[in-house]
């Protein structure tokens, strides 16, 4: 609890005579959340509005309210500000007392690659003795206790009430630019920022690549004055990067680019800030080119948070890999499958290559779009699974409220190729790849990674893993049965 006079500080909204004695038990943004005593913060989002839940709030038991429109509130006080994302940022810090100011706290941004990262991260810094909370798309990891994620980056209110019942030392977070443009994680201080890559993505959402830089950009205007900017330098927008950060007076660790404090050769990362240059291996048990690249960005924060280089190269070649990123299972056949989240045309570059690098006889390429999403990025897509593929396979994913029959339009518009074939169901895809493979064939079945299906599909199955799994299963059925004959 809190005096409501105190917590006001934290956004710097004068308190009044009326404000004097009240006690704040909690804080809330959704009205159906609020409890007696709570603070309710009102925002404007983009598909309701807060404040035409003030009245439900103060019901509920709200004994102050916090917003952007101009009120006269009868029966508490209301205080306006310009942007209530931010002000709850500063709250639910003020609220739980700072939670981070006694972690390392590390955040990733980046198109793809993220998730990958944090894990690997984490792994050598537990190998370490460490012990690492974990923010991210596929989970939350608190006191090594593991939760299903709502979000990449969560509110600040989530996130600092966990944050304020860990006992961990270092919490890394994946950051996207939908976090960082709706101020989920305004106010943190980062000891070190990464960033992975910049593609085509989320145009929907930012309209243009301009926006969409900037909002990943501004992740680093959160450094520590003594903080660290880890940049793997792919394109243009990271050499840009680079040049802010340093403008800015943080320091930088880059990868690849112009003058590298590390390069990447193969499998392999070399120090060019020494004489002699050490070389490290960044071999995992993660095959493609892209996780070589996480693997150097994991290894240049691990070096940079004081942990022996080659230490970390030792705790890199033990990395196991983890569900849903170039996750590889067995076909009865001899053929090979992989799950992965690639969902751009870039990563599916990476997957495929890789693919094509391991012999594969036909390669057979299961994958669908997401309704209400940038649509523009569809069509390199496509171009990029006929190129390294035998077979592209259009199917759904998540459909997002758009309606089967207009994302089978969509899918019907795009899918006119020889080598491409429609079938929505993605349950049916994946069978239909599962029965064309033979041995030396590669299924590479990529956008939902580990994520549950949002669309009930003919097999009653709830993921990518789970298909594969009950198709396992049925040819075990099937052989035992021959044989019995």
């Amino acid at each position: 609890m809190m005096m409501l006079n105190d917590l006001l500080t934290a956004i710097n909204v004068k308190a009044t005579q009326m404000t004097q004695n009240i006690l704040v038990s909690g804080l809330a943004f959704n009205s159906k959340k609020v409890e007696k005593g709570f603070l309710f913060v009102a925002i404007s989002g983009n598909h309701m509005d807060g404040h035409s839940f003030i009245e439900d709030a103060i019901q509920n038991g709200a004994v102050a309210v916090i917003g952007e429109k101009s009120l006269d509130l009868k029966n508490v006080p209301y205080f306006q500000v310009n942007d209530s994302r931010t002000a709850l940022a500063y709250l639910a810090k003020k609220y739980f007392q700072n939670p981070t100011k006694d972690k390392i706290l590390i955040g990733i941004t980046g198109t793809n690659g993220k998730t990958t990262t944090s894990y690997m991260i984490k792994h050598i810094l537990e190998s370490q003795g460490f012990s690492c909370a974990l923010f991210g798309s596929i989970s939350v990891i608190l006191n090594n206790e593991e939760q299903a994620s709502s979000h990449t980056t969560l509110d600040p209110l989530t996130f600092h009430e966990l944050v304020a019942t860990s006992n961990d030392q270092v919490i890394i977070m994946e950051v996207s630019s939908h976090g960082l443009i709706q101020q989920r994680v305004e106010g943190l201080e980062f000891d070190v920022c990464i960033f992975t890559n910049l593609e085509q993505e989320h145009l929907d959402y930012h309209k243009n690549m301009e926006s969409y830089y900037l909002a990943k950009q501004s992740l680093f205007t959160l450094l520590k004055n003594s903080g660290t900017a880890i940049i793997y330098s792919s394109n243009d927008w990271s050499e840009r990067l680079n040049t802010y950060v340093e403008s800015i007076g943080r320091k930088v660790i880059k990868i690849n680019g112009l003058f590298p404090t590390y390069s990447v050769l193969d499998s392999s990362l070399i120090d060019e800030t020494t004489q002699v240059k050490e070389t490290f291996s960044l071999a995992t048990t993660m095959q493609g080119k892209h996780n070589i690249e996480n693997a150097s960005v994991a290894f240049a924060t691990s070096v940079q948070l004081g942990i022996d280089a080659r230490v970390v190269e030792e705790a890199l070649n033990d990395f196991k890999g983890l569900p849903g990123r170039f996750q590889l299972f067995s076909h009865p056949t001899g053929a090979t499958i992989v799950i992965d989240y690639a969902h751009t045309a870039n990563a599916f570059q990476h997957i495929l290559e890789t693919v094509k690098s391991q012999n594969a006889k036909n390669i057979y390429h299961v994958f669908g779009f997401r309704g209400n999403r940038d649509v523009n990025k569809r069509a390199k897509m496509i171009e990029i699974s006929l190129k390294h593929s035998n077979q592209c396979i259009l199917t759904f994913d998540d459909l997002n409220n758009v309606s089967p029959e207009q994302m089978i339009n969509e899918l019907q518009l795009l899918g006119t190729h020889e080598k491409c074939i429609i079938i929505p169901d993605r349950t049916e895809a994946i069978k239909h790849a599962w029965k064309m493979a033979q041995a030396n064939d590669w299924i590479v079945i990529t956008g939902k990674g580990c994520e549950s299906y949002k669309q009930s599909y003919t097999l009653s199955t709830t993921s990518d893993v789970q298909t594969l799994d009950y198709l396992l299963k049925q040819s075990s059925q099937f052989k035992q049965e021959a044989e019995s004959c």
